[in-house]
């Protein structure tokens, strides 16, 4: 089903994650669960995807109020089971699994923020 949001695994490992800091800018790697955004880039629309796992509650939040339940989601039918799995967990309980977040998007232990 056609929505702001999509759900697939990347064909390449090109895409860059848009998820929040610090992962912000790191490869999806080839195969990996991502969740896609429809955004219009100079009059065509194309998605900006993100890691599964760098999928925040405010996100999850808007794709419930789009979608009673995770499988109404394009390309939930897709997905493997597992992963099926990983999302309907997720949108039932608001937030990704912790399991689910990818090694650069957890700060570093000592990791102060100086920059922002």
């Amino acid at each position: 089903k056609k929505s702001g949001y999509r759900l697939d695994y990347a064909s390449s490992a090109r895409a860059k994650c848009k998820g929040p800091k610090p992962c912000a800018g790191t490869t999806i790697p080839k195969g990996g669960l991502r969740l896609g955004s429809v955004v219009d880039f100079r009059g065509s629309t194309t998605y900006v995807w993100r890691h599964w796992g760098c999928t925040t509650p405010k996100i999850l939040s808007n794709m419930k109020g789009q979608f009673p339940s995770a499988d109404e989601l394009d390309g939930f039918e897709d997905l493997k089971d597992e992963d099926k799995d990983r999302v309907q967990r997720a949108f039932d309980e608001g937030k990704v699994a912790d399991d689910d977040i990818p090694e650069s998007a957890r700060k570093a232990d000592g990791d102060d923020d100086a920059e922002e």
